[in-house]
Formats: structure tokens, sequence, C-alpha cells
């Protein structure tokens, strides 16, 4: 049996659900079908890095040190040549991109490169909450080029595909949509050490835990969380707020929630989200723009019910009535409404984790996406008749 090439390229590895997915791809990958690279730029942000548990995953980084974030087009000339170079030497079989920067530069080097099969996942869009308008616009010219020089674009929900479609870019046809999956193990764990872990963090057995996970960027919304959180206290005695990551609005966010005073806790960038998720009553996920919601695989996996914005990948995550509660984008009240349902109702907060977790265990597993990212490749593999 052949075995095929096939380079992972990505911008950085930052703790984030793309560069999680995209190591965990690489990581699983059938040694007996593919041998995968994974190649990435500086790892750069105030978000952490994964690239300890890469290189102790046995996993080297082929680093390409022009390979950056933000637009700059010197550094991305020479990083589109370099990485032409790269697939040229290594005679990749399959190129699979991942995110817009690195899906943009790394698609057309793997054309220049005469790459034989080219895959892209964006792990969400860019088109609302990020840039102003006319950065937007550029992005979606971008994505749009790149996309025809694509053979499979892979969405993670069904409304990802729908929203790249909205803007032109790619055809039906060149879509799959495959779930970015988890490990359930470490959460199977918090479960168990749940009372644990709501001690360590000062939450009293009465008292009711309304939590929140991501980058402390604007795109996430926790300007709208902590708004919320000010109407939940004033309505309910018994609850309390954290909210776990780092980011560029971290000072605004804590001069916001400082009336709330050791109600709201800001507990900086964590490495034990399994524990803080099952350790929650609610997870709360107002976010402006969101591809799928990882975190809210997260919580499921700890049987912890959600209440989101109904954007992106979102609805296609989150059952909303069974495994948590849909909200409008950018309004604080409704979320604060839609949490205090769930404050007063203990018995349907529970059976909406416990829905929440059936729905999530085993069908979200690492192993069950890795198996279809693979299947893509044998799609193109025979497409393209690449196996003699």
């Amino acid at each position: 049996m052949k075995r095929f090439r096939v380079a992972h390229v990505i911008t950085r590895l930052c703790r984030g659900g793309a560069q999680e997915n995209t190591f965990h791809t690489v990581r699983l990958a059938s040694r007996e079908r593919f041998d995968a690279d994974l190649i990435s730029g500086p790892t750069h942000g105030p978000e952490g890095s994964i690239e300890d548990d890469v290189t102790n995953a046995g996993i080297p980084i082929v680093r390409e040190p022009f390979l950056v974030r933000n637009i700059a087009p010197i550094r991305d000339a020479i990083a589109l040549r370099r990485l032409t170079r790269l697939f040229q030497s290594r005679q990749y079989d399959i190129v699979h991109t991942h995110t817009s920067k690195a899906g943009f530069l790394g698609r057309l080097a793997a054309e220049r490169a005469g790459v034989p099969a080219v895959v892209h996942t964006p792990h969400g869009n860019i088109f609302h909450g990020y840039f102003p308008k006319p950065v937007t616009r550029a992005f979606v010219w971008m994505e749009r080029h790149a996309a025809r020089r694509t053979d499979r674009i892979i969405e993670l929900t069904s409304g990802g595909v729908r929203e790249h479609l909205d803007e032109d870019i790619g055809q039906p046809d060149q879509f799959r949509v495959i779930f970015s999956g988890i490990d359930f193990g470490p959460f199977d764990e918090a479960i168990r050490r749940r009372n644990e872990t709501r001690r360590a963090l000062g939450i009293a057995p009465h008292e009711v835990l309304v939590g929140a996970v991501g980058r402390l960027e604007p795109v996430k919304g926790f300007a709208y969380f902590v708004a919320a959180a000010e109407a939940i206290a004033q309505a309910a005695a018994e609850a309390r707020f954290i909210l776990a990551g780092a980011g560029s609005l971290d000072d605004e966010l804590r001069r916001r929630a400082r009336p709330l005073g050791e109600r709201f806790r800001f507990l900086g960038l964590r490495h034990d989200v399994p524990d803080l998720m099952a350790a929650m009553d609610i997870l709360a996920m107002p976010s402006i723009n969101e591809g799928m919601g990882r975190v809210l695989i997260e919580a499921g996996a700890a049987s912890t019910p959600a209440v989101a914005a109904s954007v992106g990948g979102i609805p296609d995550v989150l059952d909303d009535g069974a495994t948590g509660i849909l909200v409008p984008p950018g309004d604080a009240g409704r979320l604060a409404a839609a949490v205090l349902e769930l404050i007063r109702d203990a018995d349907r907060r529970r059976g909406m984790g416990d829905m929440a977790r059936r729905r999530v265990v085993p069908a979200f597993g690492l192993d069950r996406m890795v198996e279809r990212i693979e299947a893509v490749y044998e799609e193109l593999i025979e497409e393209k008749h690449l196996d003699p």
C-alpha cells in the first residue's frame, strides 16, 4: 500500500480550536497510509502555546518563520516563495491548509508547486467581528481566489458552508462538513473531580457557577457576558461568575466587572479547561462570530448546558431547548434572561447537561474526526488516480 505525503499548514500553534484540530489530525494520522508533516509559523500571542504538546507527542514542527497571522506584504511574499520550494522539495501529495492566512498562501504555493491535491479547513470565517469592512472585503476576495485552487473545503458545520456560499466562496460540491473533535478522557476525569474543583474555586454547594472560556477579543463577545452578569447578580444572589482566557480586552473587561467584586473572577489563561467546564453549572457563549463553538462540545462532554449566541455554526451544535438555550448575538438582556431561567430551574439545567453529554459522546470524538478527514483524502486519491 502506497503512503502519501501530507503537509498541514497553519500560521501558529497557539491554544485554540483550529490549532488543536490540526495537531490531533497529524497525531492520529494513519501511519500506514499517510506521512504527515506539521508546518507552522512562529507562535506569538496571549493565548498560550501548544508547541510543547506537539513536540512531546513526537511531532517535529517544520518552521516557516515568515508565515505570520497579520497581513505583512514583504513577509507574505517571502513565505509564499519558501512554501512553494518546500512543497516541491518534499514532493507532497496533499497540502491541507488551516485558517485564512495560511490557507491563502499555502494554497497558492501548492498550485505553484504542482501539488496534486489541495484541502482547506477555514475553522470558521472572518466575515464578521474581526476587521473593518475594507479589510474584511479583502479577505473575502482572497478566499474566493483561493477557493478556485482548492479541491475540497472542510467546514465544521452546515452553517459554515452556507456562510461561505453566501459570500460566493467555492462551489457546493467542494464542501465537506466535518466537526472538530475532542478527547473525552480529561472530561470524564473532570466530572469525577467536580466538587473538588468547585471548592478550589471558592464555590459553595448552593451557589450556581456561570462561566465562559475563550480569547478575550471582541469577536468572542465577552463584554455582553459581563453586562449580563450584572443583571443576573441583581436577580440571583446565588450566582457566581468566572471567565478564563487572555487577550487584548483583559483590562477593559476587568474594569467593567469591578462592581461585581469577588462574585466575578478572572482566571487568566488556564490549562485545566475540562475541570472548569465540569465545575460550571452553565456555560455562557456570547460570540459575535463562531465557526463551530468547540467550547460547546467541551461543555457537553462535561455535562454542562450552555446559553449561546445564535451565530455561525453554533445552532448546528446546540439543540435549542434540549442541550441549552440560543439567544440573539449582541443582546446582554436576552443572555441574562436565559441564564436566569436555568439558575431558577435546577432540574431543567441538569437535564440539559445530561442531554448535552449524550449528544456529544461519542459522536464528537477525535478518532471519528480524523477518520472523516482521511476519507476526504482517499476520495481525492481515487479521483486524481494517485494510487497506482
